[in-house]
């Protein structure tokens, strides 16, 4: 009796029909080395029934760009683009997958000069991928490294405070660049 249940499980099991894959999410972007994401594949029939037990496998177009575990756990490797490939049988359904890091910092300009008591000045910071396209939506974060010497304010101004040089960190994610920055003292009014 054990025997006959267990095997119309088996069949059962066995007769699930898949017509498609579905995958959610169908794009994926990672823009920080430490991020993942759970793919989820549900193997469908025509008709709008899951087949619960079919597992499907993972694999990625490029591994330099992205890895995916056994169960679709899809984490970034490297800056680019790539495909994330869920499999059933002959089945097989797809999800963009974009690793979009920072690679290179341009700085403008990489020394400054400033008087003590002047007014605060910008620098000009650009983001570069690895291809060489720019990075727009990310933010920049200038720590000075002589804080008696310059202060950051507002929106990333360094502003001079007492005479002496020193240098401002940029960073945006992992990349990272200098400013050297040199404050002189303001002339004494003459009477």
């Amino acid at each position: 009796m054990r025997i006959l249940a267990l095997m119309s499980v088996l069949l059962l099991s066995a007769c699930e029909k898949v017509d498609f894959i579905e995958l959610a999410p169908t794009e994926v972007v990672f823009k920080q080395p430490n991020n993942q994401t759970w793919m989820e594949a549900r193997c469908m029939a025509r008709n709008g029934v899951r087949a619960v037990k079919a597992k499907v496998g993972w694999s990625v177009k490029d591994p330099a760009v992205a890895k995916v575990d056994p169960k679709g756990l899809l984490t970034p490797v490297g800056d680019g683009d790539t495909e994330v490939v869920a499999k059933y049988g002959d089945l097989e359904a797809r999800a963009i997958v974009q690793v979009i890091y920072v690679d290179h910092l341009e700085v403008e300009p990489r020394e400054l000069t400033l008087k003590e008591g002047a007014e605060a000045v910008k620098i000009t910071v650009k983001a570069f991928r690895k291809n060489g396209k720019p990075i727009t939506d990310r933010s920049v974060a200038l720590t000075a490294a002589d804080k008696k010497v310059v202060q950051i304010v507002g929106d990333g101004k360094i502003l001079p405070l007492d005479p002496g040089t020193t240098t401002v960190d940029v960073q945006v994610d992992g990349a990272r660049a200098s400013v050297q920055v040199t404050v002189e003292p303001e002339k004494p009014n003459k009477k």
